[in-house]
């Protein structure tokens, strides 16, 4: 990997941050839904994303779905709340109204996510921003 991969400087290089619990210190399971509202203008000055991994493989989550990645170059046709906030969505059915921005998660299964931002911004090294917590929902509450 190149310098800057591995101690990226503001706007260079990428950073990550995972969450491998909920917002109550449970671990991320397949057969329940979880959203994690990240807020407006994440600390990316190329594009961020955030990918679902397998717990058990630590690989991309598969399912029939074929998608673990939602971001803002990923994801063309993301819902965005008129805040700016973006709800991502991860269960084992889609929310309704929220579907561009749900990846299917599979029951029986353990996940965590990683966020990765391109080109962290300032917000990012000054610790301004946070990763928010995925919390477990009933998808229901959400609709649009």
């Amino acid at each position: 990997s190149s310098h800057r991969m591995s101690n990226p400087l503001p706007g260079k290089g990428q950073a990550y941050a995972g969450r491998f619990e909920d917002s109550e210190g449970r671990r991320l399971f397949g057969e329940d839904s979880y959203v994690m509202r990240i807020p407006a203008d994440p600390p990316a000055q190329l594009f961020w994303s955030m990918v679902i991994y397998d717990s058990h493989t630590r690989t991309l989550i598969d399912t029939d779905q074929q998608k673990a990645t939602i971001g803002s170059r990923a994801t063309p046709d993301m819902v965005v709340n008129d805040d700016g906030s973006i709800y991502i969505f991860v269960g084992p059915e889609p929310p309704a109204g929220y579907e561009e921005n749900w990846i299917k998660s599979a029951p029986g299964r353990g996940w965590f996510p990683y966020f990765r931002l391109y080109g962290p911004t300032k917000p990012w090294f000054d610790l301004s921003w946070e990763l928010p917590p995925i919390e477990r929902v009933d998808f229901a509450d959400y609709g649009r």
